[in-house]
Protein backbone atom coordinates (compact mmCIF):
# COMPACT_ATOMS: atom_id res chain seq x y z
CA UNK A 1 0.00 0.00 0.00
CA UNK A 2 1.31 3.60 -1.19
CA UNK A 3 2.34 5.45 1.90
CA UNK A 4 -0.31 8.35 0.96
CA UNK A 5 -3.44 5.33 0.89
CA UNK A 6 -2.33 4.69 3.69
CA UNK A 7 -2.76 8.27 5.52
CA UNK A 8 -6.02 7.93 4.34
CA UNK A 9 -6.84 4.76 5.31
CA UNK A 10 -5.66 5.24 9.14
CA UNK A 11 -8.24 8.30 10.46
CA UNK A 12 -11.35 6.21 8.78
CA UNK A 13 -10.03 3.17 10.47
CA UNK A 14 -9.59 4.62 13.47
CA UNK A 15 -13.30 6.58 13.58
CA UNK A 16 -14.55 3.03 12.73
CA UNK A 17 -13.37 1.60 15.79
CA UNK A 18 -13.79 4.72 18.00
CA UNK A 19 -17.70 5.53 16.96
CA UNK A 20 -18.08 1.61 16.42
CA UNK A 21 -17.29 -0.07 19.77
CA UNK A 22 -19.92 2.17 21.92
CA UNK A 23 -17.68 4.96 22.10
CA UNK A 24 -19.70 7.21 20.38
CA UNK A 25 -19.07 10.69 22.15
CA UNK A 26 -22.05 11.85 20.58
CA UNK A 27 -24.80 9.39 21.78
CA UNK A 28 -25.13 10.58 25.18
CA UNK A 29 -25.75 13.98 23.29
CA UNK A 30 -28.36 12.50 21.19
CA UNK A 31 -29.85 10.70 23.87
CA UNK A 32 -30.58 13.77 25.46
CA UNK A 33 -32.19 15.31 22.59
CA UNK A 34 -34.02 12.59 22.40
CA UNK A 35 -35.33 12.28 25.92
CA UNK A 36 -36.48 16.14 25.66
CA UNK A 37 -37.97 15.38 21.97
CA UNK A 38 -39.92 13.13 24.01
CA UNK A 39 -40.77 15.04 26.89
CA UNK A 40 -41.81 17.37 24.88
CA UNK A 41 -44.65 15.69 23.08
CA UNK A 42 -45.84 14.40 26.24
CA UNK A 43 -46.22 17.64 27.53
CA UNK A 44 -47.91 18.92 24.45
CA UNK A 45 -50.32 15.75 24.75
CA UNK A 46 -51.48 16.35 28.29
CA UNK A 47 -51.48 19.69 27.26
CA UNK A 48 -54.00 19.31 24.87
CA UNK A 49 -55.96 16.87 26.87
CA UNK A 50 -56.04 18.71 30.45
CA UNK A 51 -56.47 22.53 29.61
CA UNK A 52 -53.21 23.02 31.57
CA UNK A 53 -49.65 23.29 31.61
CA UNK A 54 -47.62 20.58 31.69
CA UNK A 55 -43.70 20.13 32.07
CA UNK A 56 -41.93 17.04 32.31
CA UNK A 57 -38.21 17.10 33.27
CA UNK A 58 -35.41 14.24 33.48
CA UNK A 59 -36.90 11.79 31.65
CA UNK A 60 -40.39 11.81 33.32
CA UNK A 61 -39.02 11.74 37.03
CA UNK A 62 -40.50 15.40 37.56
CA UNK A 63 -43.40 16.06 36.50
CA UNK A 64 -45.22 19.86 37.46
CA UNK A 65 -49.03 20.63 36.11
CA UNK A 66 -50.72 23.54 36.42
CA UNK A 67 -54.69 24.35 36.24
CA UNK A 68 -55.06 27.21 33.80
CA UNK A 69 -58.72 27.57 35.32
CA UNK A 70 -58.20 27.16 39.03
CA UNK A 71 -54.09 28.10 39.11
CA UNK A 72 -54.12 24.93 41.25
CA UNK A 73 -49.83 23.59 40.59
CA UNK A 74 -49.28 20.09 41.60
CA UNK A 75 -45.79 18.60 41.22
CA UNK A 76 -44.90 15.05 41.80
CA UNK A 77 -41.31 13.60 41.38
CA UNK A 78 -38.01 13.53 43.37
CA UNK A 79 -36.87 16.08 45.35
CA UNK A 80 -38.95 18.35 43.62
CA UNK A 81 -39.10 21.87 45.10
CA UNK A 82 -41.79 23.75 46.75
CA UNK A 83 -44.43 25.90 44.31
CA UNK A 84 -44.08 29.75 44.07
CA UNK A 85 -46.63 30.77 46.85
CA UNK A 86 -46.65 28.02 48.92
CA UNK A 87 -47.16 29.38 52.67
CA UNK A 88 -44.70 30.72 54.41
CA UNK A 89 -46.37 29.60 57.89
CA UNK A 90 -46.29 25.95 56.94
CA UNK A 91 -43.05 24.45 58.74
CA UNK A 92 -41.42 21.85 56.24
CA UNK A 93 -38.75 19.74 58.31
CA UNK A 94 -35.29 20.36 57.47
CA UNK A 95 -33.78 18.13 54.74
CA UNK A 96 -37.21 16.89 53.63
CA UNK A 97 -37.13 15.10 50.18
CA UNK A 98 -40.37 16.26 48.55
CA UNK A 99 -42.07 13.42 46.27
CA UNK A 100 -45.46 15.42 45.78
CA UNK A 101 -47.27 18.59 46.29
CA UNK A 102 -50.37 20.41 45.42
CA UNK A 103 -50.93 24.16 45.84
CA UNK A 104 -54.60 25.69 45.71
CA UNK A 105 -54.25 29.64 45.80
CA UNK A 106 -58.00 29.99 44.18
CA UNK A 107 -61.01 30.30 46.52
CA UNK A 108 -60.47 27.39 48.94
CA UNK A 109 -57.04 28.39 49.73
CA UNK A 110 -54.75 25.02 50.51
CA UNK A 111 -52.33 23.24 50.90
CA UNK A 112 -50.84 19.10 50.37
CA UNK A 113 -47.09 17.90 50.49
CA UNK A 114 -45.78 14.53 50.92
CA UNK A 115 -41.92 14.42 51.80
CA UNK A 116 -39.43 11.72 52.84
CA UNK A 117 -37.24 12.95 56.44
CA UNK A 118 -34.01 11.73 57.41
CA UNK A 119 -35.12 11.18 61.04
CA UNK A 120 -37.79 8.72 63.01
CA UNK A 121 -41.03 9.42 63.82
CA UNK A 122 -40.79 10.88 67.17
CA UNK A 123 -37.67 13.04 66.08
CA UNK A 124 -40.31 14.60 63.44
CA UNK A 125 -43.08 14.57 65.70
CA UNK A 126 -41.41 16.53 68.75
CA UNK A 127 -39.35 18.84 65.86
CA UNK A 128 -43.07 19.31 64.76
CA UNK A 129 -44.57 20.11 68.20
CA UNK A 130 -41.93 22.99 68.99
CA UNK A 131 -42.05 25.01 65.66
CA UNK A 132 -46.04 25.60 65.98
CA UNK A 133 -45.68 25.64 69.89
CA UNK A 134 -42.82 28.79 69.02
CA UNK A 135 -45.11 29.73 65.67
CA UNK A 136 -48.06 30.37 68.24
CA UNK A 137 -50.12 27.65 66.75
CA UNK A 138 -52.56 25.57 69.02
CA UNK A 139 -52.49 22.03 68.67
CA UNK A 140 -56.47 20.73 67.91
CA UNK A 141 -55.40 16.87 68.29
CA UNK A 142 -53.40 13.90 68.44
CA UNK A 143 -53.03 10.49 67.45
CA UNK A 144 -50.99 7.35 67.98
CA UNK A 145 -51.98 4.16 65.93
CA UNK A 146 -49.02 2.06 66.32
CA UNK A 147 -46.21 3.54 64.65
CA UNK A 148 -48.12 6.34 63.13
CA UNK A 149 -48.93 9.50 64.65
CA UNK A 150 -51.20 12.18 63.76
CA UNK A 151 -51.37 15.98 64.82
CA UNK A 152 -53.52 18.85 63.92
CA UNK A 153 -52.91 22.23 64.84
CA UNK A 154 -55.18 25.79 64.01
CA UNK A 155 -53.66 29.60 64.07
CA UNK A 156 -55.83 31.91 63.38
CA UNK A 157 -57.67 31.20 60.07
CA UNK A 158 -55.02 28.61 59.23
CA UNK A 159 -54.83 24.71 59.93
CA UNK A 160 -52.52 22.19 59.43
CA UNK A 161 -52.38 18.45 59.64
CA UNK A 162 -49.98 15.79 60.36
CA UNK A 163 -49.53 12.17 59.06
CA UNK A 164 -46.00 10.92 60.07
CA UNK A 165 -45.21 7.12 59.54
CA UNK A 166 -42.41 4.99 59.54
CA UNK A 167 -40.83 4.57 55.67
CA UNK A 168 -40.33 1.13 54.35
CA UNK A 169 -36.50 1.06 54.79
CA UNK A 170 -36.78 1.50 58.88
CA UNK A 171 -33.49 0.69 59.57
CA UNK A 172 -32.30 4.17 57.84
CA UNK A 173 -34.59 5.79 60.44
CA UNK A 174 -36.32 7.72 57.43
CA UNK A 175 -40.08 8.56 57.74
CA UNK A 176 -42.91 9.48 55.56
CA UNK A 177 -44.40 12.85 55.97
CA UNK A 178 -48.19 14.04 54.82
CA UNK A 179 -48.81 17.34 55.51
CA UNK A 180 -51.76 19.64 54.68
CA UNK A 181 -52.37 23.18 55.16
CA UNK A 182 -55.96 24.75 54.58
CA UNK A 183 -57.24 28.47 55.14
CA UNK A 184 -60.65 28.16 57.35
CA UNK A 185 -63.47 29.72 55.30
CA UNK A 186 -65.70 32.46 57.04
CA UNK A 187 -68.97 31.30 57.75
CA UNK A 188 -71.35 32.85 56.08
CA UNK A 189 -73.70 35.56 57.64
CA UNK A 190 -77.00 35.31 58.08
CA UNK A 191 -79.73 37.56 58.30
CA UNK A 192 -81.93 36.82 61.34
CA UNK A 193 -84.38 39.42 60.72
CA UNK A 194 -85.69 36.72 57.60
CA UNK A 195 -86.19 33.74 59.67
Amino acid sequence: MSKPAYWLLVPVLGAMVFFGFGCNPFQKAEEKINQKIGEKVAEGILEKTTGGKVDIKDGGEQVTFKDNKTGTVSAYGEDVKLPDGFPKSVPMYPGAKISGVTLNQEKEQSAWVMYTAGDDVKKVVDWYGQQTKDAGWKEDSSLSMGTIETRSYSKDKEKISLTVSPNDDESKGKTTVILSWSVQKEAAATDSGNE
